[in-house]
């Protein structure tokens, strides 16, 4: 796809939005995987383009850089989250205790989306908010997951006749929802398709452009889009 220029897409790149490493997989983020791979339980959780762990083996963090808190009580750890969010010098922060119990204080908001494969090498991208993303969106009452994943990217990219091929890894991350800290899990489905004649951006949502992109280009789109996409399409060998 040789006409393909992200650039052009993108406006008034702020690099204080997003971790430049972030696209490299040498750095503090990825490596963080492999020294947690072996770990029972642990939560990546996104908070903007920084990483929150939850883990509870305080033992494996021995030389690693950023903040550490060891949870004793939700307001303790609140007040943490939200200052290591304002925080710009920091890009890690390691939350010790039981991840399933930490994870529990906060309400969920459950999301879904695809990433819908094309013959060659091609992935479905949507842009929007100035950013490269991937279709997705929160599930309505009654819903599997693989259910809001078909409609979600039916909707958003008009490509119809979608197939779930396998699940992937969830991407989790935490704002604010009217004053309360929420954590925004998204289950992730790869998937075929069968007609992408029809592909209109679904303007409501504020989509300007829906793409394929090939492997080659996707490193491109990548140094403007968010750290838990570019961590979902590592896991799945897309970058």
């Amino acid at each position: 796809m040789g006409d393909f220029h992200p650039e052009a897409h993108v406006k008034g790149l702020d690099t204080s939005n997003f971790i430049a490493l972030i696209c490299n997989k040498n750095s503090a983020t990825f490596k963080a995987d492999s020294l947690f791979n072996f770990m029972a339980q642990m939560y990546k959780v996104f908070i903007n383009n920084k990483c929150i762990f939850l883990i509870e083996n305080k033992d494996v963090l021995t030389g690693r850089e950023g903040k550490k808190h060891q949870y004793y009580s939700e307001s303790a750890l609140l007040a943490t989250i939200d200052d290591f969010e304002k925080d710009r010098s920091c890009e890690n922060l390691y939350v010790i205790g039981d991840p399933d119990e930490i994870i529990s204080l906060f309400t969920t908001v459950e999301a879904a989306g695809g990433l819908v494969k094309k013959a060659g090498d091609q992935i479905l991208f949507i842009y929007r908010y100035g950013k490269w993303d991937l279709p997705k969106g929160k599930m309505e009452r009654g819903e599997s997951p693989s259910e809001t994943a078909i409609r979600e990217v039916t909707e958003e990219t008009g490509v119809t006749g979608l197939e779930i091929i396998k699940s992937l890894n969830p991407t989790y991350h935490t704002y604010r929802l009217e004053g309360r800290r929420v954590i925004k899990k998204t289950s992730w489905f790869e998937m075929s398709f069968k007609d992408d004649t029809k592909i209109l951006p679904q303007q409501i949502e504020d989509i300007t452009v829906v793409k394929w992109l090939t492997q080659k280009d996707i490193p491109w789109a990548m140094r403007n889009s968010y750290a838990s996409i570019i961590e979902l399409l590592t896991s799945s060998g897309y970058l």
